[in-house]
């Protein structure tokens, strides 16, 4: 591990912010469980509040439905479909752009929290934990038009949801 570098030079942004983008960004999606319901949504199909309660241990059905109420309200998920006893959520446009997001803590998390992580404890690239194609569709090739832009495009239709690999551990 390389220690701080003091002589690193200072980040030179090219705009001036009226405030920082990273603390806008962590308003909700900071909050304890908000990624964890988007990944439940996004990568493993559990749309419904019993399927998100299931997946997440240690989740509270009051803590669940505050983090699905602010998610909302934030522009990240929608109702879908919505009956006398259930309702299902699926992920806005918005909500599809955290999903590199969430591969990078996936990949973070796979090098070096491997010991929480794996079983066997050993750090692993993000291609050994998803399918290249499955990687592809979530990140996607940088287009022409990102790589001024510096943002990426993705081939995963906005209303489909991904499904991620048994072998998958996010």
């Amino acid at each position: 591990m390389t220690p701080y570098c003091a002589d690193r030079a200072e980040v030179r942004f090219k705009v001036e912010f009226s405030s920082c983008p990273v603390e806008a960004s962590l308003g909700v999606l900071g909050r304890k469980w908000a990624l964890l319901v988007l990944r439940d949504i996004a990568m493993f199909r559990a749309d419904r509040f019993n399927d998100m309660l299931r997946r997440t241990p240690g989740m509270t059905k009051r803590v669940l439905a505050m983090r699905l109420a602010e998610l909302e309200r934030g522009g990240f998920i929608y109702r879908k479909e919505q009956g006398p006893k259930f309702t299902r959520w699926a992920l806005t446009e918005k909500g599809w752009d955290t999903l590199p997001v969430l591969m990078t803590l996936v990949e973070f998390g796979a090098k070096w929290h491997a010991d929480r992580v794996f079983s066997d404890g050993r750090a692993r690239p993000l291609d050994a934990v998803f399918d290249r194609a499955y990687i592809r569709r979530i990140l996607g090739p940088p287009s022409r038009e990102s790589r001024a832009s510096g943002s990426r495009s993705r081939s995963v239709p906005r209303d489909a949801t991904v499904t991620a690999p048994a072998t998958a551990v996010a």
